[in-house]
């Protein structure tokens, strides 16, 4: 057998069992369709782009082909009962998880639950608290120079921290960035 012919038999059998070892730990697929991206395919299914491609070693994410298969991880869920006074907007709150992902997970199409029910809460999409990213003004800083090193507009960043006069801000003084 030649270097290259031995060389690429080898590469062959290294993405299957990858592919195999992924089939045994609780991971499903996703079939490559026409337009498809893995930024795309990471956005849709809510999974890191770094961690579908962990999950897939051989993969060449500019060489997708149709009918392609590729792992994605399995969603992990929990399950709530509709207790009085629950709602979808309270249990998305509590449970740090987009809305929409709680509705699309239960095929709720109104927002209206009932006492007693069970639903599955989308954990795998549990959203860590976000604190507002803060600057703290120093000598010489325009506002303007502080919204593109941001890259938040202008407006946005003098509405956000109550600034009438798009010229004044002193130093010592905390920001909020949007």
């Amino acid at each position: 057998m030649n270097k290259k012919l031995l060389m690429g038999v080898m590469i062959l059998l290294i993405c299957l069992s990858f592919s195999f070892a992924a089939a045994g730990a609780g991971l499903h697929f996703h079939s490559i369709r026409s337009g498809d991206t893995l930024w795309k395919i990471a956005r849709d299914y809510d999974v890191d782009l770094l961690k579908l491609l962990d999950l897939n070693p051989c993969l060449t994410p500019d060489n997708l082909k149709v009918g392609q298969r590729i792992n994605l991880p399995e969603p992990l869920y929990s399950y709530h009962v509709i207790q009085p006074g629950d709602n979808v907007h309270s249990l998305a709150a509590q449970y740090r998880v987009p809305l929409r992902a709680l509705l699309e997970t239960n095929q709720i199409a109104n927002e209206k639950v009932v006492v007693g029910e069970t639903i599955r809460i989308p954990i795998h999409l549990y959203q860590e608290e976000q604190k507002p990213n803060t600057h703290l003004v120093e000598i010489g800083d325009t506002l303007f120079q502080l919204a593109l090193k941001y890259k938040v507009g202008l407006t946005q960043l003098a509405q956000r921290n109550n600034i009438e006069d798009l010229n004044r801000i002193v130093a010592g003084q905390t920001l909020i960035i949007p």
